[in-house]
């Protein structure tokens, strides 16, 4: 993400609330989860029972704890998936996240006033949306590079 405040302590009560299954709020930072989740928004996470294609799920990296949908998952021969996520911003990488380091999923982010959920079947179809267009403007423009002038 929207990196989540990064202070040591703070890193480690809500990994501690959250591994008592404690459902924990706070106020995200950084830009790369919008339009999904912008700066300054509180959100929602839920301890992890399960991480599913789709879910945000937040994790512990060297930088503090991070939020970012997960894209992909590549389950090992016997061992733990790896789950591959990324933000939403155009900016946004890929970046490979071990099942130890996810700690819960984002099920919820306020916004003027009301909560919006993050888990349920429209937002994940709005979310499914926008991933589609996207890939489709990227698709229209290496045509129209292609093609040099574009589409008349």
């Amino acid at each position: 993400m929207n990196s989540v405040p990064g202070s040591r302590p703070f890193v480690d009560v809500v990994t501690e609330l959250l591994s008592r299954g404690c459902r924990v709020r706070f106020r995200a930072e950084g830009a790369s989860m919008r339009p999904t989740i912008r700066g300054g928004e509180t959100i929602t996470i839920e301890p992890v029972s399960e991480i599913k294609m789709g879910d945000i799920a937040l994790y512990r990296a060297d930088r503090g704890l991070i939020a970012h949908r997960v894209v992909g998952i590549r389950n090992g021969n016997g061992k733990a998936p790896v789950f591959l996520t990324r933000g939403e911003a155009a900016s946004s990488t890929e970046e490979a996240v071990e099942e130890q380091q996810v700690l819960g999923k984002v099920v919820a982010v306020e916004r003027n006033g009301q909560s919006i959920d993050l888990g349920g079947r429209w937002a994940k179809l709005r979310y499914r949306a926008r991933s589609f267009a996207r890939s489709a403007g990227r698709w229209g423009a290496r045509l129209s590079g292609v093609h040099g002038a574009g589409w008349r």
